[in-house]
């Protein structure tokens, strides 16, 4: 509601003014009456009206003149001037004031409506600028974008930025990374509104609210409360939130800080909200109480990863599961970085995938393209909702694998397959392994291509070159006894087949190998 004041010497003249404008309708509220200008001057610096309509002939100072000094404390207030005489000194001294309206008496209610309708207009014009370059230069102060603190403070005061001590409330919307469909942008434009509306509900002292992504609102606030009070309020905030929006927020509340530390502020409050990875969606986060550590830790699981493939090839889906969870448990003891977490459980998934391609069991599907691999994990806010996406692809894995396996049973190869897995350092023949399964060997050919995808010899070859693989990454190893251990008599051609296979000699892998 705009504040207006009224200034005219007549007493029936300002009651009528007061009474019969439908002041509610036009978004204001008259909050005071002066009869002559001295007391007009007075009462403006203590109620700081928005819209001043002030009659020009009163006794002590003119109404000009009065609304000429009103304008040096108030310069963004409107001024609706009337008067009794059409006198062209009156309209061009109104002209030089800025004024809204020059009104001749007797006053026309629709004229006066009008005029305050234009005043309104511009105020809110006014008000929208001013916040929007109030917005901006936070923004810039809170990114560290000025060249020192004073200036930026000589700026923030210019644009009638009134804080002193402040608190950053980042504000993040729990449900943006689910939903990056086609309509996302408008969904997460009307959100990001209404929690903007909320805020300064909630926060109708001195605050600011900032967009600082489309999934992020930050509040800047004059912080006066104690403890106790704003955590109440951002509760009952969130909670409201919930209930209109029918969306969660998580927030990062910064420590409280002077105006010119607000960069740090802005910092503390990313930090506080980036520990949802681990604490969960739908929380307030008060920097004060993480936890921090002195020392990063660099983890590697190169281990558990080549355990884990061994474990998927062995289809043991509990052991898989407790692998994965001691995995992310050590994520969150040593609290890793989040690109790291995403980086490793790609991996992981990456790691499964080749086990497929190694069976030739790979299905070419959507949901198992490298590509949507990442972009499904780049939707994914918390630990629990990772360790969900890494173990379900997993399972996917194990569940083609187990399809494999049962196809081979229903051909009568499984014993085959079996033979040949524990007989392939061996020179050993189709035939040999026919005669072992009790099937010809045409049957056993045609059936080993349509279930494995490949054929009897390259099947052997595969199993002695990824053995020869692990083999050859263990330190101090020697080709020659390599190549032995995986059925090749002659060493020349286990090199012609290794680098066939894998596109390096033996000895460039083993340079080649971390």
């Amino acid at each position: 509601m705009f504040k207006v004041f009224i200034v005219d010497d007549e007493y029936f003249a300002r009651e009528g003014m007061k009474k019969t404008i439908d002041w509610d309708s036009l978004g204001c509220k008259v909050c005071g009456e002066a009869s002559n200008g001295i007391e007009a001057i007075e009462y403006s610096k203590k109620l700081k009206p928005d819209i001043i309509i002030t009659d020009i002939n009163m006794p002590g100072i003119s109404g000009l003149d009065m609304a000429f000094k009103v304008r040096e404390f108030l310069p963004d207030s409107k001024f609706i001037i009337i008067t009794g005489y059409d006198e062209f000194q009156y309209a061009k001294e109104a002209i030089k004031l800025k004024a809204v309206d020059f009104i001749l008496k007797p006053i026309d209610e629709d004229e006066l409506i009008e005029a305050i309708k234009r005043a309104t207009k511009e105020l809110n014009k006014l008000s929208l600028n001013r916040a929007l370059e109030q917005e901006k230069l936070l923004l810039d102060a809170m990114r560290g974008r000025f060249s020192d603190k004073e200036s930026m403070l000589e700026d923030l005061r210019e644009a009638k930025i009134d804080l002193n001590t402040i608190r950053i409330i980042s504000i993040e919307n729990d449900s943006y990374n689910e939903r990056m469909e086609e309509d996302s942008m408008d969904r997460s434009y009307i959100q990001t509104k209404g929690i903007r509306e909320l805020i300064y509900k909630y926060f109708n002292h001195k605050c600011y609210a900032v967009d600082c992504h489309l999934y992020r609102v930050a509040i800047v606030l004059e912080d006066n409360e104690d403890e106790d009070s704003l955590k109440e309020t951002l509760k009952n905030f969130t909670k409201e939130i919930n209930d209109v929006l029918n969306i969660t927020v998580t927030l990062g509340v910064s420590n409280k800080k002077p105006l010119r530390n607000i960069k740090e502020s802005y910092s503390e409050s990313k930090e506080a909200i980036n520990h949802k990875l681990y604490l969960g969606k739908n929380k307030i986060i008060y920097f004060e109480s993480i936890l921090k550590s002195d020392s990063h830790v660099t983890l590697d699981f190169t281990k558990e990863k080549r355990e884990m493939n061994l474990l998927i090839k062995a289809k043991d889906r509990r052991k898989i599961q407790d692998k994965l969870k001691a995995i992310f448990t050590r994520f969150k003891i040593y609290k890793s970085e989040e690109d790291f977490i995403r980086g490793v459980s790609i991996e992981i998934i990456l790691e499964a995938f080749s086990v497929l391609k190694t069976y030739n069991t790979y299905r070419k599907s959507e949901d198992l393209e490298e590509s949507n691999i990442y972009k499904y994990a780049a939707k994914l806010n918390t630990l629990d909702e990772l360790y969900d996406f890494v173990y379900s692809y997993l399972i996917k894995v194990v569940n083609i694998l187990r399809e494999r396996d049962a196809t081979a049973e229903e051909t009568g190869i499984e014993k085959a397959v079996e033979f040949i897995n524990h007989h392939y350092k061996e020179d050993i023949s189709l035939k040999d392994v026919a005669s072992y399964a009790y099937l010809s060997e045409s049957y056993l050919s045609r059936k080993m291509k349509k279930v494995l995808g490949i054929g009897f010899s390259e099947y052997i070859t595969r199993l002695r070159m990824e053995k020869a693989i692990e083999l050859l990454r263990e330190p101090n190893t020697k080709v020659a006894k390599v190549a032995l251990e995986v059925g090749y008599q002659d060493y020349r051609y286990f090199s012609q087949s290794f680098k066939k296979y894998t596109g390096y000699s033996p000895s460039e892998f083993m340079s080649a190998k971390p």
